[in-house]
């Protein structure tokens, strides 16, 4: 196999230093500055800018995202399922968090003619506490490049910064999630013959996805966002059938395009993490 890796990353952009620092108070009107115990809280400060980055309990322990990225990396090469693959490095605010995907591009499957599903594995890693240190390995579908997150095909690691992590225990979760991977064309081809109508795509998305929990007996949904699904529902119906197949990436679809969103890149994750906990439950297998 050609050797055919292509990375891209800013130099140097993720490899910066970060430092644990104490933290002082102050009140109003005095100019005394007061130790803040670190038995109480502490501060990661990323020492070339002297930006803080987060406040933490005293249990923190802050995963570099060198270490992060490295072992991804490492691991990668160290799993051998392939040699031609992309790599993206992003990190948003001032270097707080950081992103990271890896797609395959000769480990494909074709649950329909023309219509590709790619290997991915993708990582997360922050110092502001928004994101805990999270590796994952599942499908990114190429019609539109929306990820699928289907939670059969997911191979994940995630860990709070308050807990030991083997960052380097990867290559193992990489090689599962592509086994698991290439199993998946069976389980779409069944969705495209599983018959789904606009009733029954509304009644998924109320309940699934758009119920807003309240403490009376009135059930309630989120019209805004069950108006965003129908719309994704309705696109993809038109391209796809009335089936299983397109309520599936209508869900991916809408997880992935966040761009509307205050902060893109935590929206996308939390919505993909919402829809691998949909994908579990009894009611998406029933539909």
């Amino acid at each position: 196999m050609n050797d055919m890796t292509t990375v891209q990353i800013i130099e140097n952009e993720w490899s910066f230093p970060v430092e644990t620092v104490n933290l002082t108070a102050s009140k109003v009107d005095d100019c005394n500055l007061y130790d803040v115990p670190t038995s109480m809280a502490q501060a990661i400060m990323r020492t070339d800018t002297n930006q803080i980055l987060g406040v933490h309990g005293s249990k923190y322990k802050a995963i570099k995202h060198d270490d992060v990225v490295n072992s991804v990396l490492d691991a990668v090469k160290q799993s051998s399922v392939s040699n031609d693959y992309e790599t993206k490095i992003e990190i948003f605010d001032n270097g707080a968090k950081l992103r990271g995907t890896i797609d395959f591009n000769d480990l494909t499957v074709e649950p329909a003619v023309g219509d590709y599903v790619k290997f991915r594995v993708q990582f997360f890693n922050s110092y502001d506490s928004s994101w805990a240190f999270q590796q994952s390995a599942f499908g990114l579908r190429l019609w539109c490049l929306n990820g699928c997150t289907h939670s059969d095909t997911v191979a994940n690691t995630w860990a709070k910064h308050t807990t030991n992590v083997n960052v380097e225990g990867s290559s193992s979760k990489i090689k599962a999630g592509l086994e698991s991977f290439l199993q998946t064309p069976d389980i779409y081809k069944s969705w495209m013959s599983t018959h789904v109508d606009d009733e029954m795509a509304e009644m998924f998305f109320k309940h699934s996805m758009c119920r807003v929990p309240n403490k009376t007996s009135t059930f309630k949904w989120n019209e805004r966002m069950l108006d965003a699904l129908m719309s994704c529902w309705y696109s993809d119906k038109s391209k796809l059938g009335s089936n299983k197949w397109a309520l599936y990436n209508a869900c991916t679809y809408w997880a992935s395009h966040t761009s509307e969103s205050r902060s893109p890149a935590n929206t996308q994750r939390l919505r993909d993490n919402q829809l691998a906990k949909v994908f579990k439950k009894a009611n998406w297998h029933s539909v």
